[in-house]
């Protein structure tokens, strides 16, 4: 079954002015996809896109981040901590999404 794309989904909650960047969805899979251009403080970056996910109501988060030496530096700085909660690599989130698969578990990926 396709991923289907929507870009830009406000949060369900009357009154609630924060929204997904894009939304990926199937029956029984609803991907929440956030874009950042510039890793600042990565656990707080992190935390805020999980509470959005969560209260979008999504089954997975997926966070795509420009890849810049910094958000790289960034990252790997912070790497230890996401490990465990986060896939880390884009190469095999991109070839599940690619085809037309469910990431198994929440990502983080440059772009």
């Amino acid at each position: 079954m396709l991923l289907t794309r929507q870009l830009e989904a406000v949060m369900p909650v009357a009154g609630d002015l924060r929204a997904i960047d894009v939304v990926l969805t199937k029956p029984g899979v609803c991907i929440a996809v956030e874009l950042i251009t510039r890793l600042v403080d990565v656990q707080a970056q992190v935390r805020i896109a999980r509470l959005k996910a969560r209260d979008f109501g999504a089954t997975r988060l997926l966070i795509v981040v420009a890849a810049t030496r910094a958000n790289r530096r960034a990252l790997d700085g912070a790497r230890a901590v996401l490990a465990a909660a986060f896939d880390l690599d884009s190469r095999r989130v991109l070839a599940a999404l690619e085809a037309r698969d469910e990431t198994p578990r929440d990502a983080i990926i440059f772009i």
